[in-house]
């Protein structure tokens, strides 16, 4: 093949495999919303907000200066919400996380409960600009909502009549979007709802530059992690009673274990959220594991013990192998993990590199996770 011939092939496979690069690195395993687009509106669409949800929730978003009957009759029966918005209320935590990653905070007027946030940005707002809680569920506080007039209400579903809130508040005509990205089975999916927020207030460009930032960092880890040596055997978990409570197998956890080098001691198990198994099962079967994470919300190693002894038989007990998540707690005890955590996946994957391959990272700094004494 002539000089010139061969540039060429080289140059053309160079192309085909960035783009491919790229198109890996520009989404993620996201399944439970979408976003639709036409001249003067977009469609949000959040396909099941919690288990077993079959009807979903439609949002017709409207630019500011359009008028209504650009919207088609199909989609005049769903809320409308006018973009960007600029008041909002954040019932949901993980909105608030999000909105801080695209320096939103500011758009926030109301929140659940300050005790539940970790934000210390957030925090600080709530004291300079007396932002106040309206609670959530049967403790919702819609009078003081609707005094407020927020542009959005960020709240969750779980199906149930008498602690959902979002019925109430369409009931009242404050426009809820339901966040479900607790709903996704991978941590890069989950991350993906920031593009939720983007849209909602036209930052769109923002949030998918962040998203494809952060995946590339969190594939580049992943990588990492993979030319490693070993594969501990992690077991995640807790007792609880008779039972062993932890993620299943086809869990969002169990990906982050996975993309960390470790081999997850559930992993057979097709559960996607939290399994309950029988306690001598687990320890039996989690006996020789390496690592143990997740041991409820016990702070000491003194604590586990006294609930439940036969911790001991435990090798990653016996070798001081157990991490908690608690590394950064709010003063009421909010976990930053399961708040800031979603939206920084590649820091959390980064700690469990740390943990299992410190020869990887050797000056990592934790972020999330600390050995529990």
């Amino acid at each position: 093949m002539a000089k010139k011939e061969t540039l060429l092939l080289a140059l053309v496979l160079l192309l085909f495999f960035s783009a491919c690069s790229e198109k890996r690195n520009a989404h993620s395993e996201v399944t439970h919303f979408s976003i639709e687009y036409a001249d003067s509106y977009k469609v949000l669409r959040i396909n099941e907000a919690w288990n077993g949800d079959i009807n979903g929730q439609i949002l017709v978003l409207l630019d500011s200066a359009a008028k209504e009957s650009a919207i088609p009759d199909s989609l005049k029966k769903h809320g409308i919400i006018r973009l960007p918005a600029k008041k909002v209320a954040a019932i949901s935590k993980t909105a608030i996380a999000f909105m801080e990653r695209l320096e939103l905070l500011d758009k926030i007027i109301a929140v659940e409960n300050r005790d539940l946030i970790y934000s210390e940005k957030m925090q600080s707002l709530i004291d300079s600009l007396s932002i106040p809680e309206v609670g959530s569920s049967s403790a919702l506080d819609l009078e003081k909502l609707v005094m407020l007039k927020p542009d959005i209400v960020f709240t969750f579903g779980t199906g149930s009549q008498i602690y959902d809130d979002y019925p109430r508040l369409s009931s009242a005509g404050l426009p809820a979007v339901l966040m479900a990205e607790w709903m996704e089975n991978h941590p890069l999916a989950r991350f993906e709802w920031i593009k939720v927020i983007g849209v909602l207030f036209c930052k769109e460009k923002e949030a998918d530059s962040i998203f494809r930032k952060t995946v590339s960092k969190y594939d580049s880890l992943s990588i990492l992690a993979k030319e490693a040596k070993s594969k501990p055997i992690v077991l995640t978990g807790y007792p609880n009673g008779s039972e062993w409570s932890a993620g299943g197998g086809k869990s969002y956890f169990a990906k982050f274990l996975e993309d960390a080098g470790a081999e997850y001691i559930f992993k057979n198990f097709s559960q996607t959220g939290t399994m309950n198994l029988n306690l001598e099962y687990a320890l039996s079967n989690g006996i020789n594991a390496d690592y143990w994470l997740h041991p409820s919300l016990w702070k000491s190693r003194a604590e586990i013990l006294e609930n439940e002894p036969r911790i001991e038989m435990l090798k990653a007990w016996k070798e001081n192998s157990v991490y908690q998540n608690s590394l950064r707690l709010g003063k009421k005890g909010a976990a930053d993990y399961y708040e800031s955590g979603i939206a920084r996946p590649d820091e959390i994957l980064s700690d469990l590199i740390g943990i299992f391959h410190p020869e990887i990272l050797p000056k990592h700094k934790f972020s999330y996770y600390m050995l529990l004494e």
